[in-house]
């Protein structure tokens, strides 16, 4: 369902269509006939707020502008919702309206920044004006970095580094261990990790209270291969040092938590090789 499929009235209605059309006047004549007609309720600022999210999310600056102007809030909905759209005018808009990328959690939402992995525009955009680049998500756990690695972005990764971030709990190694994406590319992202200094043997940090959403295991990077079923990944982690008798915090070693994720013959053959317990 579309926002625009949320409006209750004609009158919402035909001020959702403007905004997401980025028409202006259309919007001008919509809201000065809304408050002209004496049979309805005039429109309130979640009215305001509701078109807003339309504008945004159709990546109509100009029809934001309007809205915001007319009384909602700019906040981290919406900019969520400008996340991964072309260019930065939307948030341009929000951050002469007050906004400010988030510095801390936003309940169990995940921050703008993160969501602006893979746009480096944007992410770039974002860091200047302030985003934190640690800013973990409640729900998922992740960090910028650890979702930046779970891209096989070095260029994201380093961009990060420069503003801040902190490779040291970030959970990135992990994070690449287990991400999606050719083996060949994940496995030149934990090198270049690596090389940064991420220790091959950390277990993962939680970073925020657990809830529902975010019930995973936390182990190693060599525990996040297993669980990813990645043997390719796990014998290159083997290889450079990956200790295979650490456990993890419900206390399976590598070779115990391979049996846990019914994993594949060849992984657990991989295991067994390195002597893993």
């Amino acid at each position: 369902m579309g926002l625009c499929d949320n409006a209750r009235t004609p009158h919402e209605r035909r001020l959702h269509a403007a905004a997401k059309a980025g028409d202006v006047p259309e919007l001008q004549n919509g809201l000065q006939e809304w408050r002209d007609d004496s049979a309805v309720s005039p429109p309130e600022n979640s009215d305001f707020h509701l078109a807003a999210g339309v504008a945004v999310t159709n990546n109509q600056p100009a029809a934001l502008e309007y809205v915001l102007d007319q009384g909602s809030s700019a906040d981290n909905t919406l900019a969520r919702q400008a996340a991964g759209k072309k260019g930065n005018q939307c948030f341009d808009v929000l951050y002469a309206h007050g906004w400010r990328p988030e510095s801390e959690p936003d309940g169990n939402a995940m921050p703008t920044i993160q969501m602006a992995i893979g746009n480096h525009e944007q992410l770039r955009w974002l860091l200047d004006h302030g985003a934190n680049a640690n800013v973990p998500c409640a729900r998922t756990n992740d960090t910028p970095l650890s979702r930046a690695a779970k891209t096989n972005s070095v260029q994201t990764v380093d961009l990060l580094l420069q503003h801040s971030a902190v490779l040291k709990d970030s959970n990135a190694l992990h994070a690449a261990a287990s991400g999606g994406g050719p083996d060949e590319e994940s496995l030149a992202m934990m090198q270049h990790l690596i090389d940064l200094g991420a220790d091959i043997n950390a277990l993962e940090v939680m970073h925020a209270k657990r809830s529902g959403h975010n019930i995973r295991v936390l182990g190693t990077a060599l525990h996040a291969a297993i669980r990813a079923g990645k043997p390719a990944r796990v014998q290159w982690l083997l290889e450079r040092g990956a200790d295979g008798k650490i456990k993890n915090e419900r206390g399976y070693s590598p070779l115990e938590w391979a049996a846990e994720c019914e994993s594949s013959t060849d992984l657990v053959a991989i295991l067994r090789q390195a002597g893993c317990e």
